[in-house]
């Protein structure tokens, strides 16, 4: 049996093969072509009329214990705003009302309002002057809610 330390491959083999894997120098034209390329993409913006909100932007703010809420966009002219939700296993949202609709989808876990259980892919809609029960989760949930803008938010 051999050694630890020594090579499975010829002296020969191995040479053949690190010369096969080489790195390729770029001319200063394709390292310029490569470069414009990549801080073009870097710099790109949303389509004209559009706005992008990437995963890392935003910021997450507390709503209660082991629950919080990152805003994703703010309608001002109907009053709403979209928003994800993420909350933590055992918490609570307290009851609350609703003027408008409120639009409601489990991204991710699970959530129980008042005797319904809602899964990831579960949509759910509570219609203007509806009173939700708390609700709350066993797993953690991470959802999408689209609805009115709190008067205290």
């Amino acid at each position: 049996m051999k050694p630890h330390h020594e090579s499975i491959l010829d002296a020969e083999l191995t040479e053949t093969l690190a010369n096969a894997i080489a790195p390729v120098e770029l001319s200063a034209q394709e390292r310029d072509r490569m470069r414009a390329r990549i801080l073009k993409r870097a710099a790109a913006t949303a389509p004209s009329g559009m706005q992008t909100l990437r995963n890392t932007e935003g910021v997450w703010k507390a709503m209660g214990p082991g629950t919080e809420f990152k805003v994703l966009h703010i309608e001002p002219a109907t009053n709403t705003r979209s928003i994800l939700v993420r909350m933590e296993p055992g918490s609570r949202v307290p009851v609350h009302s609703h003027s408008q609709e409120e639009h409601c989808l489990v991204l991710e876990g699970e959530v129980t309002i008042g005797e319904h259980i809602f899964r990831s892919g579960d949509w759910h809609i509570a219609m203007p002057g509806t009173t939700h029960s708390d609700f709350s989760t066993r797993t953690g949930c991470l959802l999408f809610i689209r609805g009115e803008i709190p008067k205290h938010a």
